[in-house]
């Protein structure tokens, strides 16, 4: 064999094993381009539950957490959450009920980020949005009397406001009939008969960003 040719085979395989290396590297990325780093990493909070109301949480600025209630719309209850401006709603669903009996409840996922140091909080309400709601309120004059400062601006006297709905601060949900005719020593509010008159129940969660 002539030496030239001895001289190029070697050559020859060397390059066919670069190729085929280069072959095998490319197949390990998505077709050829390398998988970017993230940028950036959420933090994993707490998830909160009806254990945890109530209570105060810590979390880190930048944090995500959740808080999952149980919650069954076809009674016409659901929750109606609101949280303070530090806090961001960044979604929430609806989970299904694994029972397949009609009417089971299910229960609401919402996932939030902390964005804002300082003292946040996030506060719900369980209650038919079409029911009229409020909160008793105990006015300490003309001898003391309990009224409802109402959802809708109103302030009412109630004539027959049983006593386990006499607290101060108690979120109630309502329906009344105005007391026509009736003088009462009280300047205050609209007199009127309590028709329908049960508790909100209420979910709150003090959350600290330092």
């Amino acid at each position: 064999m002539h030496r030239s040719t001895l001289f190029l085979a070697p050559v020859a395989i060397l390059s066919v094993c670069l190729i085929l290396a280069a072959g095998c590297l490319q197949e390990q990325g998505s077709g050829g381009v390398p998988t970017p780093t993230p940028t950036s990493t959420i933090i994993p909070g707490p998830a909160l539950g009806p254990g945890d109301n109530g209570k105060n949480v810590t979390i880190a600025k930048g944090t995500e957490f959740s808080l999952t209630l149980p919650e069954n719309p076809t009674t016409g209850y659901s929750w109606y959450l609101s949280q303070s401006p530090g806090i961001t709603l960044l979604r929430d669903e609806y989970i299904s009920p694994a029972s397949q009996v009609m009417g089971a409840g299910g229960s609401h996922a919402w996932f939030f980020m902390g964005e804002k140091s300082g003292d946040q909080s996030v506060y719900g309400e369980y209650r038919r949005p079409w029911v009229p709601s409020g909160t008793v309120t105990y006015q300490d004059f003309e001898g003391g009397f309990y009224g409802i400062a109402g959802d809708d601006g109103k302030n009412y006297l109630p004539l027959n406001l049983e006593s386990q709905y006499r607290v101060d601060g108690m979120r109630i949900s309502f329906e009344c009939e105005e007391a026509k005719d009736v003088a009462t020593i009280q300047m205050w509010g609209i007199p009127v008969h309590i028709t329908f008159i049960e508790p909100r129940e209420t979910f709150h969660v003090a959350v600290k960003i330092p």
